[in-house]
């Protein structure tokens, strides 16, 4: 006589030996059912691409934050008729504050020669021109604390106003505006793939409950000889929980083609957009986290179809 699931009732242990019989079990219905499990790990892996392209930006924007925050820097551009008298002027003014003491001098030609190794695509529409676009200016290293108690706004103040000088730039405002990117962007991330990983995830259980339909007379026969409900339903949960985590993995390898493939192709290894965006791939740690979010978007939708009585 079948056992019934009674709902509270204390299941027995699954049986150490079991768990290779659910390993084999779902491997044979994954083979079974290719093609509606293409559909659940394709659903997983498209999500997961998503989140991790999100991911890859804004780990590479984090490392040129890093990077940058160690030393701000404040540049002083001046017009394009400063006279020598006008750049030693602000010269003595920067060597009289401490806070802007460690300057260089740029000079034109080496300022056009810096734009043509970050842009190597553009340096043929420049040397189209005239004249070199390119005003000289003064760099000056600040230290991270000086930058971050905002006392230097008063002498930047100071500086703009200085004859011959046509504009002053700050690294820290445009660290600070970068931070506030990279969290937008994450924020984003987690909200288009959670909700792709959900509709991934309830895929998966529309794909493990038609597979129950069709194990129907099989899963009668073992509520016969008295299989207990964990042993009926453990192949389906790890059935889910390896698309989830193919699902993944196909995610990261076609991450990384398109990271290869742009790296390659799309963007001159010397420019500033490489070192924002593709300086390198994401961490161990990530790619693990990925194929997990993957795994567990795959038991989620196991579960949702075998909570109830199949």
């Amino acid at each position: 006589m079948a056992r019934d699931f009674i709902p509270g009732r204390r299941e027995p242990e699954v049986p150490s030996g079991a768990i290779s019989y659910f390993i084999r079990e779902a491997l044979r219905r994954l083979w079974i059912s290719k093609r509606t499990s293409f559909v659940a790990i394709a659903m997983i892996a498209m999500s997961l691409l998503i989140l991790g392209a999100f991911l890859l930006v804004s780990d590479n924007l984090e490392r040129a934050v890093e990077r940058w925050q160690g030393t701000s820097r404040v540049t002083i551009y001046f017009t394009a008729d400063v006279t020598p008298q006008q750049i030693q002027a602000v010269d003595a003014w920067l060597g009289a504050h401490g806070d802007l003491a460690r300057r260089k001098f740029v000079t034109k030609e080496q300022a056009l020669t810096r734009f043509r190794s970050y842009f190597n695509d553009l340096s043929d529409v420049v040397s189209q021109l005239d004249e070199n676009p390119f005003p000289p200016s003064f760099e000056c290293e600040v230290a991270p604390r000086i930058a971050q108690s905002g006392a230097l706004a008063p002498q930047l103040t100071q500086l703009r106003a200085l004859s011959g000088v046509d504009e002053v730039q700050f690294d820290w405002e445009w660290i600070a505006r970068l931070r506030r990117l990279v969290g937008l962007i994450n924020i984003a991330g987690f909200i288009v793939g959670g909700i792709l990983a959900i509709a991934a995830a309830f895929t998966i259980a529309n794909v493990i409950r038609l597979t129950m339909m069709l194990y129907r007379e099989e899963i009668e026969i073992m509520r016969l000889v008295g299989a207990t409900e964990r042993i009926i339903r453990g192949p389906f949960i790890i059935e889910g929980i390896l698309q989830g985590i193919i699902g993944g993995i196909v995610a990261v390898l076609l991450l990384f083609a398109l990271f290869a493939t742009a790296r390659s192709f799309i963007v001159p290894a010397r420019s500033l957009l490489w070192g924002f965006l593709f300086a390198a791939f994401l961490p161990w740690p990530k790619i693990a986290g990925l194929v997990a979010g993957g795994m567990v978007a795959g038991w989620f939708g196991s579960w949702l179809s075998v909570r109830e009585r199949p």
